[in-house]
């Protein structure tokens, strides 16, 4: 249930991050920016990638969303939430 696995994985030209976190039913590969899944040259390379994406994630650093990429989760919510409060003119522009 609440299982986390990290590992590389082979395929054909190269290496696969696999990472696989409490909310997924199963492993997935790490994506890059147009979503496909990033090939690395070798299992070292694909195994530190799941090392630092890994940590990223227990840290608070890693977030699910492309819009919301370069911040915080925290920022994004405490954003989201002070709208609430602006003044209706503020909320509009």
């Amino acid at each position: 249930m609440n299982e986390f696995a990290g590992y590389a994985h082979p395929i054909r030209g190269g290496w696969w991050a696999m990472t696989r976190f409490a909310r997924d039913s199963k492993p997935k590969p790490i994506l890059g920016d147009g979503g496909a899944p990033i090939v690395f040259q070798d299992e070292l390379s694909a195994t530190k990638a799941v090392l630092t994406h890994t940590l990223a994630y227990f840290n608070g650093n890693l977030v699910c969303s492309g819009e919301i990429a370069g911040t915080s989760i925290r920022d994004v919510k405490r954003a989201a939430a002070e709208k609430h409060f602006k003044p209706r003119e503020e909320r509009a522009a």
